[in-house]
């Protein structure tokens, strides 16, 4: 009898707010570990999933010796932290295999290269080779069916992907960095997700852009998953999708139509000159209270993100935006809210970094859109405690709740009631607060860690970077951060290097 591999796939991840324990509330959940989960045949290899996300951080001893194979995921800013739980495992395990994947390798090639036996840099398929290499043919999946039973619980919310990538280029987005071509997924492998995902509540679509550059493309999609949600597989569904989609009111009607509830959409920012300062030419045009009457009169919810850029922008001015919502029922407030990221690899980032705007010893960890990496237009003294008091919304939480009830009350002729209460909710739990329960050991985490003070110049390394247990000094590297700048602000060799 063969004896059965054991794989673990873990998504790294910091908290912004410095918080070890789990955030289970939030949506999308990291789907990659469940799609590269259906590439292991399940007679021969017992998968688990560790998202730092849902999950909380990873902090268990006993879970560090048991995987032959760990494989990393996770956003281009969370390189520090699997790097440091490479350590644990390895320590553990001396045996154990450590693949990393995503954004991260494609970011940092020589680095990945380095401090793991596998830097993946293609897309969740080509994990097929990896795992012939390191354990055989027969531990390969035939269909590659996602593992969306390893997602359980999941509230009841369901995950699809029916394209790779996007067809626009935003300056600060890191698909632009990757330059990687938009594909369509096939109707069969659109199939075998939605076979996969079985009966569900709703269904998000995780496509970085639903609509695409075909709209036949876009029509097929629409109907294929509006053909299911006739049958009953799930209440509704909701997708992202860029600005020019909103240029033909027929894609909201066919959406609609086949049952879609809720899209999102990045309006980013209401300045036309920060928006061109993107490359954001497709929402340019995106006005949100026209964008969420047009949805709304289709029985859909409007969802949109916003992006503070404090080196084009004045507090006064990103004050007086948010102000304007808050005094708007008819429009929702943004589902996100960050500041500019220059995500390495990124035309942004790279700009940034010729111009100047990054500030002195900032860490590859620090850009995470929550706190002040790039000098402001006006002084720190300025920005700084403003913009800790905008992420958390502080002086404004009675407008927040006033908000949530007048704008859910005001369309509530045009949504049904998972859709009012979601209008209601969401602002209330994306900006309301964190309830920071989880186990003993996040909780005691959590408890040590530094106080956040919003600026990667005063902001101390927090307790990660220092080994929760006694490790060889050879590991030691593992838990230095990656220097993004020097004292002056000038790019780091060792970033140099780990980018050629």
């Amino acid at each position: 009898m063969q004896s059965r591999h054991k794989v673990l796939i873990v998504n790294a991840y910091f908290d912004p707010w410095r918080s070890s324990t789990p955030t289970r509330w939030f949506i999308p959940r990291a789907m990659a570990p469940f799609y590269l989960a259906g590439h292991f045949n399940p007679d021969r290899v017992d998968v688990r999933v560790w998202d730092e996300v849902f999950h909380g951080a990873l902090l268990e001893p006993r879970l560090f010796a048991w995987p032959d194979l760990v494989i990393f995921t996770g956003l281009t800013s969370m390189f520090d932290r699997a790097h440091q739980l490479s350590a644990y495992f390895r320590h553990a395990n001396p045996s154990v295999v450590t693949a990393i994947g995503g954004p991260i390798p494609r970011a940092l090639p020589t680095l990945c290269a380095e401090a793991f036996d596998y830097a993946c840099q293609g897309d969740v398929e080509d994990i097929s080779s990896v795992i012939s290499d390191v354990f055989d043919a027969s531990c390969v999946s035939e269909t590659g069916a996602p593992r969306f039973d390893l997602a359980v619980p999941s509230m009841g919310v369901g995950y699809l992907e029916t394209t790779k990538n996007c067809n626009f280029a935003c300056s600060f987005c890191s698909l632009t960095g990757e330059a990687r071509k938009y594909v369509a997924h096939s109707e069969q492998s659109i199939t075998r997700q939605l076979d996969a995902m079985k009966r569900v509540l709703g269904v998000m679509v995780l496509d970085n852009n639903f609509y695409g550059s075909s709209r036949q493309s876009f029509q097929r999609r629409v109907e294929l998953i509006g053909e299911r949600w006739r049958q009953g597989q799930f209440r509704g569904w909701g997708a992202l999708v860029t600005g020019d989609f909103f240029k033909r009111p027929e894609n909201v009607e066919l959406m609609a139509r086949n049952g879609c509830k809720a899209v999102f959409s990045g309006v980013e920012s209401l300045d036309p000159a920060v928006l061109r300062s993107f490359n954001k030419k497709q929402s340019m045009t995106s006005d949100p209270r026209a964008l969420t009457r047009i949805c709304a009169e289709n029985g859909m919810f409007f969802d949109y993100g916003m992006i503070a850029d404090f080196t084009q922008q004045t507090v006064a001015e990103v004050d007086d935006q948010l102000s304007a919502i808050l005094d708007d029922p008819s429009i929702p407030l943004p589902g996100l809210l960050t500041l500019t990221i220059p995500i390495l690899g990124t035309p942004y980032f790279d700009s940034s970094a010729h111009a100047g705007r990054l500030m002195p010893n900032v860490l590859l960890s620090d850009l995470d859109g929550q706190k002040v990496v790039e000098w402001p237009k006006e002084p720190l003294e300025t920005v700084v405690p403003y913009v800790a008091d905008l992420l958390r919304f502080r002086g404004r939480k009675r407008a927040l709740a006033r908000h949530a009830v007048r704008h859910a009350w005001r369309w509530r002729r045009h949504f049904d009631w998972d859709q009012t209460a979601l209008a209601l909710v969401r602002p209330l739990h994306r900006f309301g607060g964190k309830v920071n329960l989880g186990s003993i050991r996040q909780m005691r985490q959590s408890f040590k860690e530094p106080p956040l003070t919003y600026c990667a110049m005063s902001d101390r390394l927090r307790t990660a970077y220092t080994p929760q247990m006694p490790l060889p000094s050879k590991f030691a590297k593992c838990f230095e951060p990656l220097r993004v700048t020097d004292g002056d602000g000038g790019l780091t060799d060792a970033l140099l290097k780990a980018r050629a």
